[in-house]
């Protein structure tokens, strides 16, 4: 579960990203307030992702579907890099954008 919000926090903030420097060309107007903005965003994707899988417990239907699977999986590395480099593509994407595109 924590993964995937980081994950989808992270998207979120590099669609939020791409959407200031290339559409607004704007930026906020603060380190203090990007940070208040980082946080809220990370928050609200926390607080709906524990909702949906600590509260309604769908994280042990899932689970209990899939973890068969995973043990007979070969390709365990294989599927737990591809996992891991689409969670870390949107900050290594923000990384890039603000050593590249600097103002």
């Amino acid at each position: 579960m924590y993964l995937l919000s980081l994950s989808a926090g992270g998207w979120l903030l590099f669609l939020q990203s791409l959407f200031f420097r290339f559409v607004r060309n704007g930026w906020f107007s603060s380190p203090e307030i990007a940070m208040i903005n980082a946080l809220a965003i990370y928050t609200a994707i926390a607080f709906l992702f524990h909702r949906i899988f600590i509260v309604e417990e769908r994280d042990q239907k899932i689970f209990d579907k899939y973890i068969n699977a995973w043990h007979n999986n070969p390709y365990k590395r294989r599927d737990l890099f591809i996992a891991s480099f689409v969670a870390a593509v949107p900050y290594l994407s923000m990384l890039g954008i603000k050593l590249y595109l600097h103002r």
